[in-house]
């Protein structure tokens, strides 16, 4: 996967952004900070050639199939920890029941929690064509 920060968010990229929270003197973002920088690298070795926008809000990051905060937020990842993470995405219009429905989950682990991604990147149909699903989720 190709992950890159949104050119909206010029002064800091995802590392730089996620490193300054690691470092911080206040517990949560101090928390945070190692757990998410250990997600995106897992994410950008996911194989794969695809696109994807990271866009940070209130230390989530949010995953953009266009590059621009004005996009619609398909996945949202967040985490407190390394045994919980929440990671949520926008349910296609065509199925959702009322708009912009999003579909939740929480994961207790990394490698599970890059499994939700991988389904909630395929299941939000925001990249055209399927994500390649490492294995189903069970």
């Amino acid at each position: 996967m190709h992950l890159v920060g949104c050119q909206d968010q010029k002064s800091q990229n995802l590392e730089e952004f996620y490193s300054e929270a690691a470092s911080s003197e206040k517990p949560v973002p101090h928390r945070i900070g190692p757990v998410m920088l250990a997600l995106i690298a897992r994410l950008r070795a996911l194989p794969g050639d695809r696109s994807v926008f990271g866009l940070t809000s209130h230390y989530r990051l949010c995953l953009l199939a266009e590059d621009s905060w004005k996009s619609p937020w398909f996945v949202i990842i967040s985490a407190l920890d390394e045994h919980n993470y929440t990671v949520e995405y926008l349910m296609p219009e065509r199925f959702a029941p009322w708009p912009n429905t999003r579909v939740r989950g929480e994961a207790r682990s990394e490698e599970d929690a890059v499994k939700m991604i991988e389904i909630a990147m395929s299941k939000s149909e925001g990249w055209v064509g399927p994500v390649q699903e490492s294995q189903a989720y069970d």
